[in-house]
C-alpha cells in the first residue's frame, strides 16, 4: 500500500496483528519532535494520527506540546 489522502513521504502497510502502520520514506532525526512511525487500529485512525503529525507533534496526553515542552 502507498501513501494516500495527501500523506506523501509515508508508506502505509497492514500490521501483522491487525491495524495499519505508516513509515516515513525518509527518516527524520531522533530529536526532531516528529515521528518516523505512526500506527492506527483503522485507516481513519491512522489518517488522523498522520494529520496530527502534519500539524505538529501531539504528546501522549493528546495535547499539543510546544518546542519548549518537547525539549524538557
Amino acid at each position: 500500500m502507498t501513501a494516500t489522502r495527501g500523506f506523501p513521504g509515508w508508506e502505509i502497510i497492514e500490521g501483522a496483528g491487525g491495524g495499519y502502520i505508516a513509515i516515513r520514506t525518509v527518516l527524520v532525526p531522533e530529536h526532531s519532535a516528529l515521528s518516523n512511525v505512526r500506527c492506527g487500529a483503522t485507516l481513519p485512525e491512522l489518517f488522523e494520527h498522520l494529520e496530527e503529525e502534519a500539524r505538529g507533534r501531539v504528546n501522549v496526553t493528546g495535547r499539543r506540546g510546544t518546542a519548549r515542552d518537547r525539549a524538557g
